[in-house]
This record gives C-alpha cells, sequence and structure tokens, in this order.
C-alpha cells in the first residue's frame, strides 16, 4: 500500500517534497514493518535506537508502576511518531512501552543513520532534524500540559482542565472511559462519579466519548 499522503503530512518531513522524500527513506534505511494486535514496538528497558512513523492502524503508549502494572498514558494514530523523543535525548533504556493496539504498520528508521551525514541528502536530512528539534519541542510541552492535569488533586478540576484544554465547547476525546481514568491518573469509577455527577449540575454533557461543555 502507498503511505506517501501519510508520510507528507508526518512532523518529521515538512517541507520535503515527494522526489526528495523518497531518496531521503532511502538513504536512512527506512523499512516498513507490521505488528500484530498487542506486539511491542518498544518494550521498557529497551535501548531505544528507532524512530517509527504509524502507517495504518493504532499504538498504545503505556507506562509502569512500581509494581510493575502496566497502565495506558497515550495513543499514537497514523502520521504520528513513535521513539522520537527518547532517541533524540539519548536514553539507554526507555521508560514506556508502545504496542499494537490492532494489527498495524510502522516505517522505522534508525536514529544512527539520521544523524550520519552524507553527500546526496545533508539538505534534506537538515531539514528532518529541524522537524525533530520542533517535535521534540511540542511533545515536551504537551507533557508539561499532562502534568498540570495530573498534578491536580480534584477529580473534578482534572476532568475539567482536560476537556478544556481542546479550546471548544463539543469534544470527542480519543480515549474510552479506562483510557480516560489512566490519563488523568485516577479510579475508572471515580471518574465515572464524578462525571454523573457533573452532568447531574448541569457542568458537562457526554455520549461515550463525545463531550459537551455547557
Amino acid at each position: 500500500m502507498n503511505y506517501l499522503e501519510i508520510l507528507k503530512s508526518a512532523a518529521l518531513f515538512k517541507g520535503i517534497d515527494d522526489l526528495q522524500l523518497a531518496h531521503l527513506l532511502k538513504c536512512i534505511g527506512a523499512n516498513q514493518k507490521i505488528f500484530k494486535k498487542g506486539e511491542f514496538v518498544l518494550l521498557a528497558g529497551d535501548n531505544p535506537t528507532r524512530i517509527g512513523i504509524l502507517l495504518s492502524g493504532q499504538l498504545h503508549i503505556l507506562s509502569e508502576d512500581s509494581d510493575g502494572n502496566s497502565f495506558f498514558v497515550g495513543i499514537l494514530n497514523p502520521g504520528e511518531i513513535a521513539g522520537g523523543a527518547l532517541c533524540c535525548a539519548g536514553v539507554a533504556e526507555s521508560p514506556i512501552s508502545v504496542m499494537a493496539k490492532e494489527q498495524s504498520e510502522v516505517l522505522l528508521m534508525d536514529f544512527s543513520r539520521i544523524l550520519a551525514t552524507c553527500s546526496s541528502s545533508c539538505a534534506n536530512k537538515q531539514k528532518l532534524l529541524i522537524n525533530m528539534l520542533q517535535y521534540v519541542s511540542n511533545r515536551n510541552v504537551q507533557l508539561q500540559n499532562r502534568l498540570g492535569i495530573v498534578s491536580v488533586r480534584s477529580v473534578r478540576k482534572k476532568i475539567l482542565r482536560y476537556l478544556l484544554s481542546f479550546g471548544r465547547e463539543e469534544i470527542a476525546i480519543p480515549f474510552n472511559r479506562q483510557e480516560m481514568a489512566d490519563f488523568l491518573a485516577i479510579e475508572r469509577s471515580a471518574l465515572s462519579h464524578e462525571l454523573g455527577k457533573m452532568k447531574k449540575d448541569g457542568i458537562i454533557d457526554y455520549r461515550k466519548n463525545r463531550f459537551w461543555m455547557l
């Protein structure tokens, strides 16, 4: 399958045209790999050396608590990047796992080949590295925003702060209830209870993953 449009929409390849992109992917030895449902693209504790761009399917980002229990922290959809920030940070062991929620195809790129210089596509690599820097900076902002949400003690205020972060009255969140609870670092029962109270109080309305700020 031709995933050119997805790759062109990826943050890493901003400003790189079709012909340049084809040469660049060949230069850095990019290859596509299919991951079955439940298979790990990256496992916590592994040395992250490759950057992945999701071409199809969906990936879940998982973390572990001190007891070894995995919990959900994020979703990656087609065009989004896996492992980019970890490779740039040069971490020896990944603190998170990336798992295929469904059968997924990922374009994998060796980070060391991205950094290596060559005569044929240095200008394109420079664009790629600039895009990478911008991507890592944006990811840092996103993480800071999430830390601001989970640090709030009140369950209601956590929910409101998360929903208001979308900046609009009608919201379709990318999580189911368990995933939303994990993302907000609260128990699912506490989340469901508070959502019911907020609906009764006329603050929000919702149906499944769609929310309306009243």
